[in-house]
Parts: structure tokens; C-alpha cells; sequence
């Protein structure tokens, strides 16, 4: 007698944003239900046909509380997970429930239930990870395409050839071979998300799903009754661990937003972006050109062909975007006329170099007898002559001291690590610099430049700083009255 029991479902997923750090009212309940569920995997193998279909069909309902507890803990923007797994575990029960009946309808209906469950897994991961790991989702997604395209090949290569009677046309083969990409899919997305951006723990979804991925290979590739037996007890195991994952305060950690962050395309990543598309093709393509079929080398040079000349299309339109946004952000922060940052990017620079207790000196400059020459010779001319102020002080301070311009004839610099002595020398050589003549139409005119120093204290705002080394170059014009 065939001693099949219902397959059963694997879920992983998710947790919240506020909570985490609440009492753990369910303390004593996880022991209870890891007891109960390893003396539950203890005796299924002496159980009878009927015995294991209990215990299956218990281990998937107990789920469904604890999932139900995990729902309850979460706000209102970190549920969404949480329903889609209840979900997922609800259609499961239905489908390994529907399996204990007779008859071809029933086999039929609960493959395909049990599918629809495991997709349903699949957007729990899917709205977990872009919850999370917002910070790089674009590296998640990628190790998810990986993983599917090697569910993929596993697909084709080890389970395929060797479904077995049940599995090998309608509904079942199709099932399985949607919970083989679902799970795999899902298992590199949750591995990518722990390697870049661990919190709370999520090693009870992984012992899930890997439990249920080897169990569901095993369900479709034998009929011998220690395989199977075997694969039953993992897939009790696998339910356990979703239900421990559930029951658990760490998991709350889980819906704690990322950040968003910028995201690019390397090389490296289009050649392994690549590689994921065409590897099941190529596959397929291989194990074709084997069976002396014609068809397969096409397939394989096609695939090859077309994979690589997206490839290089996605990374020519990821390379203009990328510059793209970077001449948006140059134009947001620096001056359009001299190329030095603006005000707002200085304040930004000067915010960072506070918070980091960087000692650092602001050197505001105001150029002397400009509008003299900008009246005479014109705003054109003038305009030449910032640009070359703003040439001749970007070369006269260090290269790590940040430069700006606030408009006008108003330039500022931010200098870090900066002694008495050096202000003083790096304000004489700017004085310097700056009072040499310029040729304009023809003719030799000097500017020269007032400087008012301030030292950057930690804890006063940065435009109270700027106003302050402001405040200075006026007083020491003040001084010097021919400035």
C-alpha cells in the first residue's frame, strides 16, 4: 500500500516595526509546541497510513494559531506579510485535507491548492523583502532570479527525468514544479536579505524551507515507502519550524523598514544577471543536443545570443541613467557658473563634519572691488572673472577642504583638521592668490579678497556657524575700510 501522505506546505516570512521589544507573553508556549512537535517526528514512522495523515494534517492546522499570534503582535503597515502567509497555510491544510479523499478529482485539486499555497509563500517573501531589505533590493532580487534559475536546473536535470508515476502529467506535475521554483526563489531571497541586513532571525524559515524543498523533491521522484517516510517527517519539521518562527518576539524585527538606497548595475552583476537567464535554456538545450535532438544547439546559441545582447542593452540604459542622475545630483549641489558646491551641499558637508566632532574652520570669503569691474566690464566679463576666482581658490587650500560659492561674489570654505597656524597660512596664500591681477579685455585689474574666520563648534547649527564666520569678515572689512 502506497504509504503517501498529503504534501504539505512550507511557509516563511515576516515580522514588525513596533513590538519587538514587548514582553514575550508566549515564552512558555514555544518549549510546549517544540515538545509536542518532536515527539509528533518521533513516532510518524511507526505510525500507521492513517496515523501519519493525522499528524500531517495536525502539524499544518497548529500552524495557523501561530501565525495567527504573529498577525496580532504586528501594526497596521507590517500585516501584509503576516496574510499573505496565513493565507499560504490555509489553502495548504485545505489542499493536504482535500488529499485524504479518494479518487483522481481530489489528487488533482489538493496539487493544485497546494501550489497556489506556495505562491502564495512566494509574496509573503516578495512584500517581506521589499519591506526589510529596501536598502538593496536590487541585490536581493538578484540572488532570487539566481536561486530560481538553479531551481531551474534542478528542475530539469535531477527531478524531471525522474518523476515518478503520480507525478509525470496533469496537475501534479505541474504543482510541484511550481513549489521548486517557488521555494527556490524564496529561500535565495531569504538567505540574501540575512547575509546584508540581519535582524531578528529568520533561520527556523530557512530550516522550512530547505526542509520542504529536499521533501517535495523526494514526494515526486519515489514511491519507496523509507523515502517517503522520511520526506513525511520533514515536512512535519518544516511546519514546526514556521510555527517556532511565528510564536517568536525576534521575529517583530523582521518588518523594521530598510532604507532606500542608490542601486547600480556593475558588469559583475549584468554577467550574473545574464548568466541566471540563460543557464535553464542552456540546459535544456544540453540535455537535447545529447538525446541526438537538432533543436538543442539552436536553443543554446539562441539563448546565449539573446541573453548576452540584453544584456548589453540593459547595461548601455542602466550606464545613461546612472550619468544621468549624477549630473542631477551635480546640478543640485554645486554652482551652475564655477562648478563649487553650493550652499546647500556645503551646509550638508559642514552637518557631516559636526557629527563626526571633525574639528574644522570656516573661512568665509567676500571678494573686494567686484562690482567696480562687474559694472564696468559687464555681467559677461564678470562672470569670467568668478570662474577664474573660483579656479585660483580651489588650487590655494588642500584638495580635502570643501569649497562653495553662496552666490554673488560670496565664496566659503570648509577646511577639517585645521591648526591656528594652518588657517593663518592657508588665509595669507589665499590673499594672495586671489589679489593677483586678471586680464579683462585687455586690461589688468585687481580684486583681492576679506576673509572672516570661524571655528566649527560641535552642537551649534551649521547656518548659525556660517552667519558667524559671515559676521567676522564684515568686522574685519570694518578694519580695513579700502578692502
Amino acid at each position: 500500500m502506497d504509504e503517501r501522505v498529503p504534501v504539505p506546505g512550507r511557509g516563511m516570512s515576516v515580522a514588525k516595526d513596533a513590538g519587538a521589544d514587548q514582553p514575550d507573553r508566549f515564552a512558555r508556549i514555544r518549549p510546549i509546541y517544540l515538545v509536542t512537535s518532536v515527539v509528533l517526528i518521533a513516532i510518524y514512522p511507526f505510525l500507521p497510513t492513517g496515523g501519519r495523515n493525522t499528524v500531517f494534517l495536525l502539524a499544518s492546522v497548529a500552524v495557523i494559531p501561530a501565525i495567527l499570534v504573529g498577525l496580532g503582535r504586528v501594526g497596521r503597515e507590517g500585516r501584509q506579510t503576516w496574510t499573505f502567509l496565513l493565507g499560504a497555510l490555509v489553502v495548504i491544510t485545505v489542499a493536504n485535507a482535500i488529499s485524504l479523499f479518494p479518487g483522481e478529482t481530489a489528487v488533482a485539486v489538493s496539487s493544485l491548492l497546494d501550489a497556489v499555497g506556495n505562491l502564495l509563500v512566494l509574496a509573503a517573501a516578495i512584500v517581506l523583502v521589499v519591506r526589510r531589505g529596501r536598502d538593496n533590493l536590487g541585490s536581493i532580487i538578484d540572488t532570487t532570479i539566481a536561486a530560481i534559475a538553479l531551481g531551474g536546473v534542478l528542475w530539469d536535470v535531477v527531478l524531471r527525468p525522474n518523476l515518478s508515476v503520480d507525478y509525470q502529467a496533469g496537475p501534479a506535475k505541474v504543482a510541484v514544479c511550481v513549489v521548486i521554483f517557488a521555494l527556490s526563489g524564496v529561500l535565495g531571497a531569504l538567505v540574501r536579505l540575512v547575509i546584508q541586513s540581519p535582524a531578528g532571525s529568520v533561520a527556523p524559515l530557512i530550516i522550512a524551507l530547505v526542509l520542504a524543498l529536499v521533501a517535495n523533491i523526494i514526494f515526486a521522484a519515489t514511491t519507496a515507502s523509507l523515502p517517503l517516510t522520511v520526506a513525511g517527517m520533514m515536512f512535519v519539521g518544516a511546519y514546526t519550524c514556521v510555527g517556532l518562527f511565528s510564536l517568536a518576539t525576534q521575529s517583530l524585527r523582521l518588518m523594521v523598514p530598510g532604507s532606500a538606497g542608490p542601486d547600480s548595475l556593475s558588469m559583475g552583476r549584468l554577467l550574473f544577471l545574464g548568466l541566471a537567464v540563460a543557464i535553464v535554456p542552456i540546459v535544456v538545450g544540453a540535455r537535447m543536443l545529447v538525446g541526438d535532438g537538432r533543436d538543442g544547439l539552436v536553443l543554446i546559441v539562441s539563448s546565449i545570443a539573446t541573453t548576452a545582447l540584453v544584456m548589453v542593452r540593459i547595461g548601455q540604459l542602466s550606464a545613461q541613467r546612472d550619468r544621468a542622475v549624477q549630473a542631477l545630483k551635480h546640478e543640485a549641489t554645486h554652482d551652475p557658473l564655477t562648478g563649487l558646491v553650493n550652499r546647500k551641499e556645503f551646509v550638508h558637508q559642514l552637518d557631516k563634519m559636526l557629527a563626526a566632532s571633525q574639528r574644522s574652520v570656516i573661512m568665509f570669503c567676500d571678494l573686494d572691488r567686484f562690482k567696480a569691474v562687474n559694472d564696468r566690464f559687464g555681467h559677461a566679463q564678470g562672470d569670467q572673472v568668478l570662474v577664474e576666482i573660483a579656479r585660483r581658490l580651489r588650487g590655494a587650500v588642500p584638495s580635502d577642504d570643501v569649497v562653495g560659492r553662496f552666490g554673488g561674489d560670496e565664496f566659503v570654505v570648509l577646511s577639517p583638521h585645521t591648526s591656528d597656524e594652518d588657517v593663518q597660512r592657508t588665509c595669507r596664500r589665499i590673499v594672495d592668490v586671489l589679489s593677483r591681477p586678471l586680464v579683462i579685455a585687455g586690461e589688468q585689474v585687481t580684486v583681492g579678497v576679506t576673509i572672516g574666520t570661524t571655528i566649527a563648534t560641535d552642537g551649534v547649527d551649521p547656518e548659525a556657524l556660517i552667519a558667524r564666520a559671515d559676521q567676522a569678515m564684515y568686522a574685519a572689512k570694518d578694519r580695513d575700510p579700502w578692502s
